[in-house]
C-alpha cells in the first residue's frame, strides 16, 4: 500500500520523552516530517484522542493505552509504532486500527539484553542474600550456593529467553533447563535442555518466567508453585498477573520458596523480609541507554518505511 503524503499532514506524534533521541528526530525532519511530542509517560485517552488528530503517524514511546476510541479520533493516522514487543498490551485497539488501514510495527528484541541482565541480577542478588547481608538487613554470616551448584529453568525461550540460557550457562551453571511452546533446536545445541514444565519446576533451584502477557492471568498457580523444590526461587521478569499473587503469598509466608519480581505486588507482600521475596517500585529492565537508543532506531526505521510503502520487516499488522 502507497500513500500521498503530500496531500495530507506530515506530523509525527511522539509520546514520551523516553525514547527517540535528537539523532532520531533529526531522520524524521530530514525525511520531510514534523514531530509533536506529547511528553507524558501515560497519557490519558483523552489526552490521545486530541494529539492524534491530524497525525500521519504515530510512536508509542510511553505506557499509554491506544483504544478504539483513540483510532476513531485518528483522522489521517496511517501508521504506529511501538517500542517494544508486547505491542497487543499497548495497543488495546489493533483490530480497529487495522480495519481503518493503519499499519503497526513493534521493536522486537531491542531491550533483549537489558531484560536478560536484570533477570540475572535478581538471581545473584536472592541467591547470595545480598540485601539481608548488607546494609538493608541484619545477617552477618551465611553459607548460600553458588551458581555451578544449581539448576536453572526457564520458562519462555524467547529473544530474552535465549540470552539468558547462553549467560547462565557461560557462567557455570550446573544444569540449564527451559520449557516453551515451540522446542529451539539452537538453544539446545549448546547444552540446554528441553523439559516439560512439571519437570522443570520440580527440579529447578531458580525459576525464570519469561512468557507474554497474552497467556493471560494465573500462568503458574498453587498447584505449580507446590511442584517447586523446597527453597527454590522464582523470577518473574513479566507481566506480575502470570503468577497468582495468593498462591505466592502463601508459599513466600511459609519461607518455603522464595521470589522476586518486577512492579511492586500489594502492600501484604511488603512485610516479606528481603531474603524472601524483593521487586523493583516499577518496571524498570528494559530501561538502558543502550536498549532505549535500539528501540529508537527501530522504531523510527520502522515509521519511515510504513509511511513510504506500508511496508517494513517489524510489522504486524495486515493493514
Amino acid at each position: 500500500m502507497i500513500w500521498s503524503i503530500n496531500t495530507m499532514s506530515k506530523t509525527i506524534l511522539v509520546t514520551d520523552s523516553l525514547f527517540i533521541f535528537k539523532e532520531h528526530e533529526d531522520a524524521l525532519r530530514k525525511a520531510g516530517y514534523t514531530i509533536e511530542r506529547l511528553d507524558k509517560p501515560e497519557a490519558t485517552e483523552e489526552e490521545l484522542i486530541k494529539a492524534v488528530k491530524g497525525k500521519i503517524g504515530y510512536i508509542l514511546g510511553g505506557v499509554e493505552k491506544i483504544t478504539d476510541k483513540v483510532i476513531a479520533a485518528a483522522d489521517e493516522l496511517k501508521a504506529i509504532a511501538f517500542t517494544g514487543s508486547d505491542w497487543k498490551a499497548f495497543i488495546p485497539g489493533h483490530e480497529s486500527a487495522t480495519k481503518k488501514g493503519v499499519a503497526i510495527s513493534n521493536t522486537p528484541g531491542a531491550n533483549s539484553y537489558s531484560v536478560a541482565e536484570m533477570a540475572m541480577t535478581f538471581m545473584f542478588a536472592m541467591n547470595r542474600n545480598i540485601f539481608e547481608l548488607g546494609r538493608t538487613g541484619s545477617k552477618k554470616f551465611q553459607t548460600m550456593h553458588s551458581l555451578d551448584e544449581l539448576t536453572v529453568g526457564i520458562i519462555g525461550m524467547g529473544h530474552v529467553g535465549s540470552i539468558l540460557a547462553k549467560n547462565v550457562k557461560n557462567l557455570g551453571a550446573k544444569r540449564v533447563i527451559y520449557y516453551s511452546r515451540t522446542r529451539k533446536p539452537d538453544v539446545e545445541k549448546d547444552g540446554v535442555e528441553y523439559v516439560e514444565m512439571n519437570k522443570l519446576l520440580s527440579q529447578s533451584d531458580v525459576v525464570f518466567l519469561l512468557v507474554p502477557k497474552s497467556l493471560g492471568s494465573d500462568f503458574l498457580g498453587a498447584k505449580e508453585l507446590k511442584l517447586m523444590k523446597d527453597g527454590a526461587l522464582l523470577i518473574n521478569i513479566g507481566s506480575r498477573a502470570l503468577v497468582n499473587k495468593d498462591a505466592l503469598f502463601a508459599e513466600l509466608q511459609t519461607g518455603r520458596l522464595r521470589a522476586a519480581q518486577e512492579g511492586r505486588a500489594d502492600e501484604r507482600f511488603d512485610v516479606l523480609p528481603l531474603s524472601v521475596w524483593f521487586n523493583t517500585n516499577e518496571s524498570a529492565a528494559y530501561n538502558t541507554v543502550g536498549a532505549n537508543r535500539t528501540a529508537s532506531d527501530m522504531a523510527v526505521k520502522s515509521i519511515l518505511n510504513l509511511l513510504k510503502d506500508g511496508k517494513d520487516e517489524y510489522k504486524v499488522t495486515s493493514a
